[in-house]
């Protein structure tokens, strides 16, 4: 489809904007592998190319046919490949969008390509609680409000045959800013609706889409194979804030711990769970034996993204809860679940202990815990027995023994991310004695079993370790990333202490610049949870109460109060303006240059192509209007207005009698034999002419006055 006037340009160029920001939105949730993700950006490239247009038509036999076999595969997918719903339906829109939202043609391919864009939209609303969705939102209603507008032009003007010639410069104009006072409109009416109501969507939801994220680990086993995925994400999972800490935090996020291995995956076995309400928003968890060993005690707060399991991410031993929850489970391993449900985004607080030997002083283990807790696979290879004796030693100290394997494994193994080229019967006996490098899950797998092999119960803890400080909010940031496994070894007179004998990742290289853009992105996602996915009914309470308090004559202690709440935000972004001033001002200043510099550029290019156009006898009607526009800013700019009623050729004669007059009647003439006689021969007198003109003028601005 050649888009010929200026409401089938816009129509064409507005609906590949709704295609891209519902892409955009949905590429935003991570979830997409690089190659669909690249791949479908190289096919929006080829399609933007083609509405100048380039290339040749793919033929719409070979189009159906596809989007018909690959409806076949999408069971398959379901069933066969993916087991689950969610990713192989990602993977059907983002097919869909290349198929068919990229190569229409007709008002028929159009509908279906904005109803894929929806599609898009809804699927990202499934899959995210970023801030980057609100503003793909946005340019999605600004594409799509200005798409539907143009195609309703377009099919009025073909109902009436009516010819929608000219520059299009004053149509676009007013068509766009309709289109984004009618945005800004839907924009407001929502946010109002977004505050004063509580929201259900997810709940009426949660049916369709049970996890939107899962990690792997904290459902009560681990597979060796699945943790290296989600150390590949840069996704956010959680953002804490904690007092006194570096810029680099080294804690252990610890979910979950099991103690059962079958030689190829880590469960949960004989760990008994207690139930412990939470009353008034807040529970005590049951009693560690920490008392009088050295430590000490804090206080943080987590933000924690939605992650499909009811694991509750906890650092030290913690001892106080604060959440909106209504029940928890305790199990006998240290790891907290949620037995009521989480929302989209859970804010808990934890004072915990904080042992100096990393231990948590259990005294004693049953005789049933200790015997499981030193169960090795049945295929369990003995040579692991004899590297455990040499590394570890023949002492009676648990302690030292663990130490030294840690050091041993640190020492003569590396790390990668990437799996074996096939899957292993023994993966340890592999990693230990062939491969001798692997994730995080390998060390921890291989040190607990090689402490087990002489003796000491061991089992294996997965979460986060870490965190990146965000100056701007003052929180820290834990990535899927920073997932991690270690090892809990039971060591007399200390009780379950941990143990990491993974050696130290290699940190990928990151731009100072991307480091920065990326603290504020955080932060306005932050922001974005903390007051739009946090407000629930509670907060409009607590609002509504604030109000109805400075209604009744308190009106400075709720300005106080909603400042203070407010305080931390404005420290923080002042101090970080402070911090990067100069960053800030070279952006501000590239924005500017860009700002002016490139509508400049993009007005070379077009008169460039259609200099190109007119020169090769290739320019329409609509060609010779927008060079006498051109002529006609020029003109304005000596100080020449032509009137609104002249005609063209009435504006000439009116002229007074100079060589400029004359030159410009020698333009009109050939302008209405362009336009309206449709003569390609006039278009390269034209643009002779009007190089003319601009060398008079120019000549008559630099030739100094009398």
């Amino acid at each position: 489809m050649i888009a010929a006037t200026p409401a089938d340009r816009l129509f064409s160029a507005t609906l590949l904007g709704m295609l891209l920001s519902g892409f955009l939105a949905l590429a935003a949730t991570g979830e997409l592998p690089s190659w669909l993700l690249f791949g479908c950006l190289a096919c929006f490239v080829l399609r933007a190319m083609r509405i100048n247009p380039f290339g040749a038509a793919i033929p719409p036999e070979f189009i159906n046919a596809a989007v018909i076999l690959y409806a076949g595969f999408y069971a398959v997918d379901i069933y066969w490949i993916s087991g689950e719903v969610l990713t192989p339906t990602v993977r059907l829109i983002c097919f869909l969008t290349v198929a068919k939202g990229l190569v229409f043609r007709d008002d028929r391919d159009a509908f279906w390509s904005a109803v894929i864009a929806f599609m898009q939209l809804v699927a990202a609303a499934l899959l995210s609680t970023s801030l980057l969705f609100f503003g793909f939102l946005v340019l999605f209603l600004v594409c799509g409000v200005t798409c539907f507008s143009a195609w309703e032009i377009r099919r009025g003007a073909r109902n009436t045959r009516v010819s929608a010639h000219g520059s299009g410069k004053g149509f676009y104009r007013r068509t766009i800013s309709v289109s984004l006072a009618a945005t800004a409109g839907i924009v407001l009416f929502t946010v109002a609706l977004f505050f004063i109501l509580p929201r259900t969507a997810r709940a009426a939801l949660q049916n369709f889409v049970s996890q939107r994220f899962h990690l792997p680990g904290y459902g009560g086993e681990v597979d060796l194979r699945k943790i290296g995925e989600i150390q590949a994400s840069s996704r956010t999972v959680m953002y804490v804030r904690i007092p006194g800490q570096p810029d680099q935090l080294q804690l252990f996020w610890r979910g979950s711990a099991m103690s059962k291995f079958d030689g190829k995956r880590w469960t949960t076995a004989g760990d008994l769970a207690e139930q412990v309400r939470v009353r008034h928003g807040a529970a005590g968890l049951p009693p560690r034996t920490h008392h009088g060993r050295q430590g000490v005690r804090a206080k943080y707060e987590v933000q924690l993204a939605e992650t499909g399991m009811n694991a509750l991410f906890v650092a030290g031993i913690p001892e106080y809860l604060e959440a909106n929850l209504t029940s928890l489970a305790v199990l006998s391993n240290g790891s907290i679940r949620s037995l009521s449900e989480m929302p989209a985004v859970l804010r808990y607080n934890v004072t915990a202990f904080f042992d100096l030997y990393g231990g948590d002083g259990t005294p004693v283990l049953s005789r049933e815990d200790r015997r499981r807790l030193l169960e090795l696979p049945l295929n369990a290879d003995n040579r692991i027995v004899e590297l455990t004796q040499s590394v570890a030693g023949s002492e009676n100290n648990p302690a030292l023994q663990a130490r030294r394997i840690v050091e041993h494994l640190r020492t003569a193994y590396g790390y990668t991310l990437e799996l074996p080229g096939k899957e292993q019967d023994n993966p340890i006996a592999h990693f230990l004695f062939e491969r001798k490098k692997g994730h995080c899950e390998y060390f921890a797998s291989s040190m607990a079993l090689m402490l087990r092999s002489i003796g000491i119960p061991a089992r294996v803890a997965t979460g986060f370790r870490g965190g990146t400080l965000n100056p701007l909010s003052g929180w820290y940031t834990v990535r899927a990333s920073d997932a991690h496994s270690w090892v809990e070894a039971f060591i007399p007179g200390n009780g379950w202490t941990t143990y990491d004998p993974t050696p130290a990742a290699p940190m990928p290289a990151q731009w100072v610049v991307f480091s920065r853009f990326s603290h504020l992105i955080e932060a306005a996602d932050l922001f974005w949870q903390d007051w739009v996915l946090q407000y629930d009914l509670d907060r409009q309470f607590h609002l509504a109460s604030r109000i109805e308090a400075t209604r009744l004559g308190t009106r400075g202690w709720s300005i106080r109060a909603l400042t203070d709440e407010m305080s931390g935000w404005r420290q923080a972004i002042t101090g970080f303006a402070r911090s990067q001033a100069a960053p800030l001002i070279g952006l501000a200043a590239a924005a500017g240059c860009g700002w002016i510099l490139i509508p400049w550029w993009i007005r070379r290019r077009r008169e460039k192509a259609q200099r190109t156009k007119l020169q090769n006898g290739r320019a329409a009607a609509a060609d010779a209007t927008i060079l006498y526009q051109r002529l006609l800013t020029r003109l304005e700019q000596q100080g020449i207005h032509k009137p609104g009623w002249f005609t063209p050729l009435e504006f000439a004669r009116k002229l007074p009698p100079s060589e400029l007059a004359a030159q410009i009647a020698s333009f009109t003439h050939a302008y209405n034999s362009l336009r309206f006689g449709g003569d390609p021969a006039a278009a390269t007198r034209m643009l002779a002419i009007y190089d003319a003109i601009e060398r008079q003028l120019h000549h008559s601005a630099t030739e100094p006055s009398s």
